[in-house]
């Protein structure tokens, strides 16, 4: 009986989520909000996105900075210590992101401090106070991280085969050339309500939600003009198709890694097939392909006493060779349920909901119809472009070369 009840209440649980459709509404700003109202949490979550644009950010290392500095700033009329100290003792989240789409900030918040969250949310993201002190605390720190880089040889050539460039690791050059008039001029660009979207999830109605959205939001303003766009961004340390990069390790494996950016037009349903379809292919074990942002990422590690020029090799054939061989339709088919039966499970999960609600009012949410549609042969088209030799930037970790002394000495 015990089971039977927890089975009725998880069907009642799962039957009420279900329920749940975006209400979305737009301030006079031009702010877009989507509401997923949902009263069977005493929660609220929100996840604000504003999007970058090459113009934004044309500099590695100028957005992740330009983020650092707003999150250690004063904001409103809170010192920036007082700030977090207020968060920590409400018990309110608020975590900012970097990601290739844009900058965002996620904030869950228990439903009687909404109020307060999304006003301190606003605080962040419109009344953060630039200080000059700030950006040279900051820039030191970024500084600190680049140069850690040079100790994890790993981590370092991950970063040098970045393809995004808004998370390519920054030059000490770089950094020391960031002013505070790019800063000004990347927030000038970025930090628009007519470009934001704000997802509101929990326990409260529509009607409250306008108010305070309105209330905590509707004095954000639409600059007249946007700051002329920064200077195109330099090209990438490794190009596309490029030899591969080597990198020191003394005493490491030799380690191989390729990263494939995902091809611009790919369309939300195919990305979404070959997330599932892609890692774990059997051909190409022992290697490891997984989903970073926008890159596929292969790696591939072999014993100590091995080659890196050959882990290399091994790796790349092995892309090819899932690139030629493609999926099958019976593939196919295992994909599209395994997503449909994740789908079913996303109303248990409000994070979940957050992240479709976003990608459904930035037009990439996944329509069942269009995946279902996909046929065998569109599949293996769009895996051999992700997979084109001209797309994958590739690099190995190797032993350092032992300079032998001259004969005789």
């Amino acid at each position: 009986m015990r089971a039977l009840a927890a089975l009725a209440a998880f069907a009642l649980t799962a039957q009420s989520q279900a329920q749940i459709r975006p209400q979305p509404f737009r301030l006079p700003n031009g702010l877009r909000v989507v509401l997923l109202e949902d009263h069977e949490r005493p929660l609220v979550r929100a996840r604000l996105h504003l999007p970058l644009d090459p113009g934004s950010a044309a500099r590695p290392g100028l957005a992740p900075l330009a983020l650092r500095v707003l999150g250690h700033s004063d904001a409103g009329a809170f010192r920036a210590g007082d700030f977090e100290q207020l968060l920590a003792g409400a018990g309110i989240d608020l975590a900012p992101a970097l990601r290739s789409d844009g900058l965002s900030w996620s904030l869950v918040a228990r439903s009687r401090d909404q109020d307060m969250a999304l006003g301190l949310l606003a605080d962040r993201v419109l009344r953060s106070i630039l200080d000059p002190s700030t950006l040279e605390a900051e820039r030191l720190a970024c500084w600190r991280d680049t140069e850690r880089l040079e100790a994890s040889p790993r981590a370092k050539l991950r970063q040098l085969l970045e393809s995004d460039w808004t998370r390519q690791a920054p030059t000490l050059d770089g950094l020391a050339g960031v002013t505070y008039e790019d800063l000004a001029t990347f927030y000038g660009r970025v930090l628009r309500p007519d470009q934001a979207i704000l997802v509101l999830h929990g326990d409260l109605g529509l009607e409250q939600a306008k108010r305070l959205v309105f209330l905590t939001f509707g004095t954000w303003t639409v600059p007249r003009q946007p700051p002329a766009a920064l200077a195109a961004p330099p090209p990438a340390a490794a190009a596309p198709g490029s030899a591969p990069i080597e990198v020191p390790a003394a005493g490491a494996a030799p380690l191989a890694f390729a990263v494939a950016a995902e091809p611009a037009d790919l369309s939300p349903e195919m990305e979404a097939l070959l997330t599932l379809l892609l890692p774990g292919d059997p051909v190409l074990f022992p290697a490891q392909l997984r989903l970073e942002g926008p890159d596929l990422v292969a790696a591939l590690e072999t014993e100590p006493q091995g080659s890196a020029s050959a882990a290399g090799t091994s790796l790349l054939e092995r892309l090819q060779t899932l690139r030629q061989r493609g999926f099958t339709e019976a593939d196919l088919r295992r994909a599209k349920a395994a997503w449909s039966a994740g789908r079913a499970l996303t109303s248990l999960h409000p994070g979940t909901l957050v992240d479709e609600a976003m990608a459904e009012a930035r037009g990439r949410a996944v329509s069942p119809a269009r995946l279902e549609a996909i046929t065998v042969e569109v599949l293996n088209g769009d895996l051999r472009r992700w997979l084109d030799p001209a797309r994958l930037r590739a690099g190995v970790l190797a032993a350092p070369a032992v300079v032998k002394p001259p004969a005789g000495s």
